[in-house]
């Protein structure tokens, strides 16, 4: 009877010890509720965040950099990068092999950028369009994308030095790209978005925090077509001549517009780091240079101007030799007797300058070297603008009024010379020169106006100088400059090499220089060609005035002047007929530009980047209709005339195509 009692005390007491551990229980997971909510909510909210929320940053857009034609020269096009959370990546060995490869780099440097004390971190920055795919062919947790902008030349070379380039993150480091950087840089934005759990962006679930703001559009005097022909022009004689660089500038005298700035070695500015920091330098306003007899058109300028001579005024130039008042011996490369003013310009008589400048005081001719823009920066608003050097009047030696005369002991920038030049081409006016013309952000709108730095010279004083320079070409040292049917006015230059530390002259070293107008009397271009240690050939005659003249003679082509002046215009006249222009080795834009401005309409057959023949042939004289184009690549291009020097540097820009570049990635 005892035992059958016991029975329901022992349940009982199993029931009991059951509900105290169902009861333990629940106080546990109440506790860890009260835990949770009331103590760790914050905390557990915020990783919670982490996981389903990130803050990204939107992309803007920098400026373009358009040229005067509003061709981009410059502009943003679509990019992706790919960073990393760090503490939330599963195989931190995997991803650093995977991308690794892309980087070109160890794997172990991936690997300690994936620190788990990071928040952040990149694994690859704008990413090639063609790597893309292959990228995304794994996909890994804690791994994101970022959609990015990089900045894009799609002229690769053209105007580079002055132009410059951005870095990594698209901010400005040399050229325009950093003297314009508060204008042209974008403002990025701010946004939270949503994602799942593998980490991908939801749709619609973006709420923007900060807007972005794209950078201001920067428009520039530059014409791209001139800048192409300046440049392949440069290469050319670089090549004809052994030397070891060049440099050249079209600009227009009557407002200081830049047309064209330019400087060969090129290099691509989509790939700065592939060039040494020589070719990325705008030595065309960074590096001074002595410039010889070009500088006697502006002592002549001086003399003139005071009325110390005249055009006809006879001056003795000594037989070749003269003997300073110093003991010093200074000698002509030809020997010359008796010669007018106008022919010591044009002879280039270094004894006949002299004695003209002889009538000047220093003070004066200081002053007027300082009135030219000598020795002063022309404002251009480019990075690391030379002054150049010359020396205040009350510094100078017993003999350097003479030797400054004849272009020694001061030294000048490519632009200053340009810059005095267009003084005599205008009229007697300096003016400032211009590279910006005007700069758009949304609604605004600020134009660089042209401006007049002040009256040097009178115009009765510049047109006789401007006659003078017209001698230069037809009976001087300038006749390989001279171009059919268009009258031209120069002036060469030949001056030993300074050594670095200006301790003498380098032997056997030369810069040779021209620099001229056309047309002599009503100037519309001036240019300047500057070739440095040429080893063919010395003299600005022999080696820079060719450039000059095919340079010009192709500029002219463009408006049609200089293909209606002369013969040309006597056979057009007579026979209703126009002058083709030579098509081949350009990209198709460019084709179709060139046979538009003349009214013509144009076709393409075949499959290529490049025109390689046109039917009607190049130069003839046709009836106005339509040219037939034919297209390949660059070995293929058809006519004997065409030398084996670039004489089209397009051939070179086939890889610059805009359309074909834009269409690659994507945009």
């Amino acid at each position: 009877m005892t035992g059958l009692k016991d029975r329901p005390h022992a349940g009982q007491r199993r029931f009991r010890v059951a509900l105290g551990l169902f009861g333990c229980l629940w106080a546990v997971v109440a506790l860890r509720l009260i835990d949770v909510q009331a103590f760790g909510h914050e905390r557990f909210s915020e990783q919670a965040r982490l996981q389903h929320q990130r803050q990204i940053q939107l992309s803007a857009r920098r400026g373009p950099i358009l040229d005067r034609q509003g061709r981009e020269l410059a502009l943003d096009v679509r990019s992706v990068s790919f960073y990393c959370r760090p503490q939330l990546v599963e195989d931190p060995e995997a991803v650093a092999a995977h991308f690794a490869r892309f980087r070109g780099t160890s794997v172990a440097s991936v690997r300690e950028l994936m620190d788990k004390r990071r928040p952040f971190a990149y694994l690859l920055r704008q990413a090639d369009e063609e790597q893309l795919a292959a990228i995304r062919d794994h996909e890994f947790a804690g791994v994101f994308e970022q959609e990015e902008v990089r900045r894009l030349y799609p002229y690769e070379h053209l105007a580079a030095q002055m132009i410059g380039f951005t870095g990594i993150d698209n901010d400005g480091r040399e050229g325009l790209e950093l003297a314009l950087d508060y204008r042209l840089a974008e403002s990025t934005g701010v946004a939270l978005t949503s994602v799942d759990s593998r980490g991908h962006q939801l749709a619609d679930r973006r709420l923007a925090r900060q807007p972005a703001r794209n950078g201001a559009s920067v428009q520039l005097t530059i014409d791209v077509v001139m800048q192409g022909i300046l440049e392949e022009e440069l290469v050319r004689a670089v090549e004809e001549t052994g030397a070891e660089s060049a440099m050249g500038i079209i600009a227009d005298p009557h407002t200081g517009d830049l047309l064209a700035l330019a400087s060969v070695p090129v290099f691509d500015a989509n790939d700065p780091g592939d060039s040494p920091a020589a070719h990325r330098r705008n030595r065309t306003i960074t590096d001074p240079f002595e410039p010889g007899s070009t500088f006697k058109p502006i002592t002549l300028a001086a003399v003139l101007e005071e009325g110390r001579t005249r055009s006809a005024t006879q001056v003795f130039c000594e037989q070749g030799a003269y003997v300073l008042a110093t003991g010093d011996t200074i000698r002509d490369t030809s020997p010359h007797g008796w010669l007018t003013t106008s022919q010591v310009l044009a002879r280039s008589s270094n004894i006949g300058m002299i004695k003209l400048a002889g009538e000047l005081s220093r003070a004066d001719y200081y002053d007027y070297l300082r009135r030219f823009g000598f020795g002063i920066r022309t404002g251009v608003g480019l990075p690391a603008e030379s002054s150049g050097l010359l020396r205040h009047a009350s510094e100078w030696s017993d003999r350097s009024l003479e030797t400054i005369a004849i272009g020694q002991e001061v030294s000048v920038t490519a632009l200053q010379l340009v810059q005095a030049f267009g003084v005599i081409a205008n009229g007697g006016t300096l003016m400032s020169p211009r590279v910006v013309t005007e700069v758009r952000q949304g609604g605004e709108r600020r134009v660089t106006e042209t401006q007049k730095v002040r009256r040097v010279i009178s115009e009765s004083t510049a047109t006789r100088l401007q006659r003078m320079l017209a001698g230069v070409v037809t009976d001087g040292t300038g006749k390989a400059a001279a171009i059919p049917g268009v009258e031209v006015a120069g002036k060469t230059g030949t001056a030993q090499r300074a050594l670095i530390d200006g301790a003498g002259y380098a032997e056997d070293e030369y810069v040779s220089s021209f620099v001229g107008f056309v047309p002599a009397t009503s100037a519309r271009y001036l240019c300047l060609v500057v070739i440095e240690n040429p080893r063919i050939g010395k003299y600005g005659g022999v080696v820079a005035a060719p450039a000059f003249r095919r340079t010009m003679e192709r500029v002219l082509k463009l408006d049609g002047s200089l293909e209606h002046s002369g013969e040309v215009a006597q056979l057009s006249a007579s026979a209703g007929a126009m002058l083709m222009p030579d098509l081949r080795g350009l990209v198709v834009s460019q084709a179709r530009h060139h046979a538009s401005r003349r009214g013509l309409g144009i076709r393409f057959e075949g499959a290529g980047s490049l025109v390689i023949s046109q039917q009607p042939a190049a130069r003839s004289l046709q009836e106005t209709g339509v040219l037939v184009c034919w297209l390949g690549e660059a070995d293929e291009i058809a006519g004997p005339d065409l030398p084996k020097a670039p004489r089209r540097q397009s051939v070179l820009l086939q890889k610059l195509s805009r359309e074909r570049r834009l269409a690659a990635l994507g945009r």
